[in-house]
């Protein structure tokens, strides 16, 4: 579905007009009051607003109309509180964040917000709450829903199932976010410069943030303790055709779902999810802890770094023209003003006896023939001699002998007893075992080779190699011999 055929294309006006803040404390005044209040009455939240927003300064938006009431003077300087309040509200109204209209029996009037409008205050509720979330909750909510389930049925197996889900949904995102808090932080160093920026930055931004949570997640280890638990469970779960059968009754019982597939697939997805996600939580505190320990670690050589910078003349120099090279415009030449009124700079010359020229370098050209090759026949006779006797020990007889015996060491037998080796049984997996092979059959007539060969028809194909149909035979002690 397409956002703004369900929200109104002014939706979001409030949080972009001058009177953003105001907006802002006004909408979570509305979400307190629907924390605490079923029936939000207009005169009650007026009221509570008035208190707000008192002292401070509205201007009236360009299309509103000033309520045409006794208190109303000119200029948007002179609206009262209570004008200014209910020009609030009516803002509210005109942008589809909330309806007004009249209690069932009564004339009293109250609020109704949109129910995408609550959605929309609680998201803004969440991003101003500074408040670090601890995450072993979700981790062992997770664990004891299931394993009470477990023992119940699979009605409760159901439930358990989706409240899982959404748990393992928020753990990734809190953990995540926690993640990409510390590469936040982790940015800051680069733009902080001074000790004291930094020292502010570790010791009341980001320690406490790592002391609620990094510490907990290393030290309480619920993620560690009940990670294999939890897909333990869901293994058992998945493995249960009869629980899986009555958590697809429960399923179609609470009509979500307009057929028994789309539950299935429902159930199924819950349950691989959660597992995926518990199997590679792993992974996920271990870059977390390469990031934390990443952040310490600039965040300390920096600090040295600063506390143990040139504070000489050379040093301070140093830092003025690093500040001039980062500046710009206005404050490029309030700096270049300042250098030239403090600091005498100039340019040094002198004279020597190559000021004036280049002496030039002279070079000759020579015109001699060209050289003939030298006869190097006795060279590659010599290259081919040590080219074959490289080969002859890279492949030696006992190294073709240990092919061998490794080919009868998985053979069969034969109706004899007699160790065979076929040419469909040859292992062959690279080069190297293709030149043993050729080997083999060309030396196996020499002396002290304990087998036979016996070539057949036909050609066969191992692992991309051709070789002849044949069988290796394995001779007894008195043929060896």
């Amino acid at each position: 579905m397409n956002l703004f055929s369900l929200i109104p294309g002014n939706f979001f006006s409030l949080l972009s007009s001058g009177n953003r803040e105001i907006y802002f404390d006004a909408l979570m005044l509305l979400n307190d009051f629907l924390k605490n209040d079923l029936v939000i009455r207009v005169d009650d939240y007026i009221s509570s607003l008035i208190a707000l927003i008192e002292d401070r300064v509205f201007i009236p938006e360009a299309e509103d109309e000033t309520p045409d009431l006794p208190e109303a003077a000119e200029g948007a300087g002179g609206l009262t509180p209570n004008v200014k309040a209910r020009l609030i509200l009516n803002r509210f109204i005109k942008t589809g964040w909330v309806d007004k209209e009249e209690m069932d029996g009564t004339f009293a009037e109250i609020i109704t917000p949109r129910d995408y409008a609550i959605r929309v205050m609680r998201l803004l509720d969440e991003l101003r709450d500074e408040s670090v979330h601890e995450y072993n909750s979700l981790v062992y909510s997770t664990y004891s829903a299931l394993k009470q389930a477990a023992q119940e049925g699979p009605r409760e197996m159901f439930d358990a199932l989706l409240t899982a889900r959404r748990n393992t949904e928020q753990l990734t995102y809190e953990l995540k976010t926690f993640y990409h808090n510390i590469r936040g932080y982790l940015k800051r160093i680069q733009m902080q410069s001074s000790v004291n920026e930094l020292l502010e930055s570790h010791f009341e931004k980001f320690k406490p943030l790592a002391d609620r949570i990094y510490h907990p997640i290393k030290t309480m280890d619920s993620i560690h303790r009940y990670r294999a638990p939890v897909r333990e469970v869901l293994s058992n779960i998945r493995e249960n055709g009869e629980l899986i059968s009555g958590m697809l009754k429960r399923a179609m019982e609470v009509r979500k779902y307009e057929s028994e597939d789309e539950a299935g697939e429902e159930i199924l997805f819950a349950i691989h999810y959660t597992m995926d996600v518990y199997e590679n939580l792993g992974n996920t505190t271990d870059e977390i802890d390469r990031r934390y320990h990443t952040y310490v670690k600039n965040s300390v050589d920096k600090m040295t770094y600063m506390m143990s910078a040139d504070q000489s003349v050379k040093g301070k120099l140093l830092d003025l023209l690093k500040a001039y090279g980062k500046a710009s415009g206005a404050e490029r030449d309030r700096i270049g003003d300042m250098l030239e009124a403090n600091i005498s700079v100039n340019r040094q010359y002198f004279l020597d006896g190559e000021s004036f020229f280049h002496k030039n370098v002279l070079s000759r050209r020579l015109n001699e023939g060209v050289l003939e090759i030298a006869d190097r026949g006795d060279f590659a006779d010599g290259a081919l001699e040590r080219l074959a006797g490289e080969l002859k020990n890279t492949y030696s007889l006992d190294r073709i002998r240990g092919f061998v015996e490794g080919l009868f060491s998985t053979a069969a037998r034969d109706s004899a007893g007699e160790a065979v080796v076929e040419s469909e049984h040859i292992p062959i997996e690279d080069d190297a075992d293709f030149v043993l092979l050729i080997l083999a059959l060309i030396r196996c007539r020499e002396r002290g080779m304990g087998y036979t060969v016996k070539l057949q028809e036909g050609r066969i194909e191992r692992n991309g190699y051709r070789i002849p149909r044949m069988k290796f035979r394995k001779k007894d002690g008195k043929d060896h011999a």
